[in-house]
């Protein structure tokens, strides 16, 4: 029996739904609602006789040692959360000290499980501008980029380009709640009048990109060395033109696709030169069969494939890649393949009482 860590946030439907699946398939899965450090969990670290040990209880969990899991999936780790029992002289130390202990945990926990991915990764891969000039270091095709808060810069980059062919992006997701509805920031189209003030621009810098004409979008998901690729057939729905996620799920035409092996092997080359093993890839392709790399997530989502179209098992392929626990995985649909719909209940439930139960801060480790 494969045992699988999964530290992440109580609204992940992702680490549920796989949660249910390794359960099904006769494996392990437990979720570590990290914010519930330290108010609802406790951990110990022995050392003793050249030996580490770990112990920790929460309120669903008893961990023994470090030696229990085999796989560790960093999912959606979120920050500690102080009780607000503790005194405002008090706070800025116990947020420190516990930060510092929290940081332990990623460099001694599961010494011999397999990382999806590890912790040494993030820093490099989680940074756009170094995976743009990576890939293109590798010989994939790149969008002209600027990333700055200089609104002189800004401008000029605008205006090197003819009306409209410049797009805006965001560093970090963005997104506002209200009562009725959440909001988020998408890819948009940026014009030299659409600007705002030169205090702004300075204040919030960004990502500004020569626009990419589309033929259609490709979502690239690498489980160790096997890749599923989808194309996105945005362009045919007037909402998607800029960005596919503006698309309703239910509108959205996902297809199967074979990656060319060469974009293929530049993929591979990127993921060792971050030191990853998942992750998801985006691509545009344009009407004259170029293929331009935006950018790789190393923990997308993936799951909402399987829902646009059910056709492509990849609930099955991620669960089976976990229990495989090695890059070097291949994954065969099968009669025996578990299907995304089979656990849609079950998650929801799960998710309600998680979110009455546990803490989120929103903020990633």
């Amino acid at each position: 029996m494969t045992k699988v860590l999964i530290p992440t946030k109580p609204d992940d439907t992702h680490s549920i739904y796989v949660q249910q699946a390794l359960d099904k398939k006769g494996h392990k899965g437990l979720l570590w609602y990290t914010a519930d450090f330290p108010e609802q969990q406790k951990h110990t670290f022995e050392l003793w006789d050249n030996n580490l040990y770990w112990y920790s209880r929460g309120t669903e969990f008893t961990i023994n040692n470090n030696h229990e899991f085999d796989v560790v999936w960093v999912r959606r780790p979120r920050r500690p959360v102080l009780p607000t029992s503790i005194h405002p002289d008090d706070k800025e130390n116990a947020t420190n000290e516990n930060a510092a202990f929290f940081k332990t945990f990623w460099q001694v926990i599961a010494p011999t499980a397999f990382w999806i991915n590890p912790i040494s990764s993030l820093q490099g891969v989680n940074c756009k501008l170094q995976q743009l000039k990576l890939a293109a270091e590798l010989g994939l095709k790149t969008p002209e980029t600027l990333i700055s808060n200089d609104p002189t810069k800004i401008k000029n980059f605008i205006i090197n380009y003819k009306e409209g062919d410049v797009i805006y992006k965001t560093l970090y997701p963005v997104f506002w709640m209200n009562e009725n509805d959440l909001r988020l920031t998408y890819t948009k189209e940026i014009r030299l009048e659409n600007l705002p003030s030169n205090m702004v621009l300075q204040n919030t810098p960004g990502i500004f990109q020569k626009k990419i004409q589309k033929a259609f979008e490709l979502r690239v998901t690498y489980f160790g060395d096997h890749a599923i690729t989808v194309k996105l057939r945005s362009q045919e729905h007037p909402k998607g033109i800029m960005d596919w996620r503006y698309i309703p799920t239910h509108e959205l035409i996902v297809e199967a696709f074979i990656l060319p092996d060469d974009i293929h092997k530049k993929c591979k080359a990127l993921m060792e030169k971050f030191g990853i093993v998942f992750g998801c890839f985006d691509f545009i392709v344009t009407p004259d069969n170029d293929y331009y790399f935006l950018e790789v997530n190393e923990q997308g989502q993936f799951l909402w494939i399987e829902e646009v179209n059910p056709d492509i098992k990849m609930l099955d392929a991620f669960t089976e890649f976990l229990i495989n626990g090695s890059r070097d995985f291949s994954w065969k649909k099968s009669n025996r393949s578990v299907s995304l719909l089979d656990f849609k209940n079950d998650m929801i439930e799960i998710q309600t009482k998680a979110m009455e139960i546990h803490k989120d801060p929103g903020m990633f480790f």
